[in-house]
């Protein structure tokens, strides 16, 4: 089943966009040329993961060294900071344990379809 979310050039101008799933929030989101579709309730405490920001994270690195990745591809919730992996939805901090649900999401003659599996969703 597939869900309209609106223009491609929409999108980007807004960089975001809330569609409802069955009663849930799913975020749509355009970064760069990139587009991703995620849960838009952090599992932390439900905040609303649009409000937040799309950034680069400090990641693995020696002993007292501080090193930026992932560029443009961390979702931070605006609550306390949660930060999730855009295309696997996982924690960045606990990718094991904790992530959100992500969907396929397309863009097919300037405009941006949610590609959704048949049947209800459940956990989106």
């Amino acid at each position: 089943m597939d869900r309209w979310v609106g223009t491609l050039e929409d999108l980007r101008r807004e960089g975001c966009r809330v569609v409802d799933v069955d009663g849930r929030p799913v975020v749509v989101l355009s970064v760069g040329d990139e587009l991703f579709a995620v849960s838009n309730r952090c599992p932390h405490m439900g905040a609303p993961l649009s409000a937040g920001t799309v950034g680069g994270t400090l990641v693995a690195s020696a002993p007292q060294q501080f090193v930026y990745g992932g560029h443009e591809r961390v979702l931070r919730c605006p609550w306390h900071g949660w930060e999730f992996d855009l295309a696997s939805g996982r924690s960045v901090f606990e990718p094991r344990r904790v992530g959100l649900r992500v969907f396929s999401v397309t863009s097919e003659d300037g405009q941006v379809v949610l590609h959704l599996p048949d049947g209800p969703q459940e956990g989106a």
